[in-house]
């Protein structure tokens, strides 16, 4: 007793000093090989199986593989995605060990019944490997993915952190170029008023060089203010990029305005106007309002049309004028910058950017034109993309980590239970195929042939190392038999039948009791 317990500490001692080899090599390799890792392990595992299964050496550690492995797989699958490393050894595994069962099979001489169920036993053995290589990796890949989303969240949070300040910035960026539109569209328009209302005075004075030269005096002093407040607006949008938004004024009461303030002026209309407050209808607004300012300072006294036409998924507009009267006192109008142009030029930008097309030049009538093309399918399109963008990401992150998680769950659980199927399946067949009916067995008669007799028997014999401390047989049996009575859990009783010369000598039920 004492030598024996002295092997089994020598080679449990063995087991584990390879066991530790086995770590360390794997771990050693998998920084840089991870796929070689993990085939090391899997081979340790596979060779020690295979030993046990052929009874070479009796392990007392028969888990430890299969925790190294484990634990390779793991730490394999934290660091990669790639299925072939642990997909091809697990199939080699399963090979060599079915192969080795085979094998032993042929060298020990085993019948059917023998074979099938060992193939029961090196099944649980190869199950075992597989699910050591397959539901460790699985598992690690989820936690790698779950925490890669939890990273990007994470990530996510500060870039919206840092989002919301660019964008407090941005509001007052906003907010002094809404000040800024407001100044050069409203009081530059009213500004603008004046002149042409000065104007009219300078025209109606008639030959009093007083009035005259006082309505001249005025229309300057008006032209004097626009320039200041151009330089004020140029100094409020520094550092602005967009557009502000428009009140929500109607483009005939624009009109209107600007008739009452003296400018000569007719609206046409085709099809409906465009919502006031709309992005269309404060674009269409801001060209009306910016064209009738540009008429008013280099055309007084001509004659403005202002046409808009709303058809299909568009709204046309066309401000024309025919010209001043008499040479005004600012320099000439140009249809792509220069002075006065500045208005013109922001103008273009706003109608692009909201995917329109806009063109300005010498109308036909001599005067200056300002045709615009304004896009209604671009209407409140801002375009919420980054957001969608993002919640798309952030979806596929946590489908991919729920569908890891899937896996995880489910390709360990159906392997585990078809390969348990397979055995239970196998060993109820062989079971099955080893009972003698209590009719089959009152039909045998002891003299028979073996012959006759085997046409009565099922396909297996009942192991005779199984049924412990049977009666001895006659002296003279040369071949004895065993046959369940029934298939039942436990220990069910066996028949004997035994021969002598090929001839049926003996035969009887033997209870068992556990």
């Amino acid at each position: 007793m004492a030598e024996l317990s002295g092997d089994e500490g020598r080679s449990g001692f063995a087991e584990s000093a390879v066991a530790l080899v086995v770590v360390a090599i794997a771990v050693g390799l998998s920084r840089r090989l991870p796929a070689a890792s993990l085939a090391v392990a899997t081979a340790y595992a596979t060779a020690q199986t295979v030993s046990t299964g052929l009874g070479l050496f009796t392990t007392l550690y028969l888990f430890m593989p299969v925790l190294v492995v484990a634990a390779v797989a793991y730490r394999y699958g934290l660091r990669s995605d790639r299925p072939g490393p642990v997909v091809v050894p697990a199939i080699l595994a399963v090979a060599v060990t079915f192969t080795a069962n085979a094998a032993a099979a042929v060298v020990f001489d085993l019948d059917t019944r023998d074979f099938l169920s060992s193939l029961v036993d090196w099944t649980g053995g190869a199950l075992a490997l597989v699910l050591a290589l397959v539901a460790p990796w699985l598992f690690a890949r989820y936690r790698r993915r779950r925490l890669s989303a939890t990273r990007g969240a994470w990530a996510l949070a500060e870039r919206m952190e840092r989002t919301r300040a660019a964008e407090a910035d941005r509001a007052r960026l906003r907010e002094r170029a809404r000040i800024a539109s407001r100044m050069h569209d409203s009081l530059g328009h009213d500004l603008a008023l004046i002149a042409v209302r000065a104007a009219a005075l300078e025209m109606s004075a008639g030959d009093d060089p007083e009035r005259r030269g006082a309505a001249s005096e005025l229309r300057e002093a008006a032209h004097e203010a626009n320039l200041r407040l151009r330089e004020v607006i140029g100094v409020l949008r520094e550092g602005s990029d967009e557009d502000s938004e428009e009140p929500g004024e109607s483009v005939s009461t624009l009109v209107e305005r600007a008739s009452d303030a003296g400018l000569s002026v007719r609206l046409l209309r085709e099809g409906s106007d465009p919502v006031a407050g709309s992005r269309v209808g404060r674009t269409v607004h801001r060209v009306v309002r910016e064209a009738l300012t540009n008429a008013a300072k280099y055309a007084p006294g001509g004659e403005v049309s202002v046409h808009v036409v709303r058809g299909g998924d568009a709204v046309r507009v066309t401000v024309t004028d025919t010209g001043p009267v008499e040479a005004p006192i600012l320099p000439a109008r140009t249809g792509d910058g220069g002075e006065g142009a500045g208005g013109l030029a922001e103008l273009r930008a706003l109608v692009k950017e909201n995917g329109g097309e806009i063109t300005t030049g010498p109308g036909e009538r001599g005067g200056f034109e300002v045709r615009a093309l304004i896009s209604e399918r671009s209407e409140d399109t801002a375009s919420d993309e980054p957001a969608s963008q993002t919640d798309r990401l952030r979806s596929e992150a946590d489908e991919q980590a729920r569908r890891s998680l899937r896996t995880a769950l489910i390709v360990p659980a159906a392997l585990t239970i078809a390969l348990i199927g397979f055995g239970f399946l196998t060993l109820w067949w062989v079971s099955e195929n080893s009972v003698v009916s209590p009719a089959g067995y009152e039909r045998l008669a002891v003299g028979d042939t073996v012959e006759n007799v085997e046409t009565t028997l099922p396909r297996f014999e009942y192991p005779a190392r199984s049924v412990d401390d049977p009666p001895p047989p006659p002296p003279e049996a040369d071949d004895c038999r065993f046959y369940l009575v029934e298939h039942v859990n436990g220990l069910p009783p066996v028949y004997r039948l035994c021969f002598d010369d090929g001839v049926l000598i003996a035969k009887e039920r033997i209870e068992r009791h556990e």
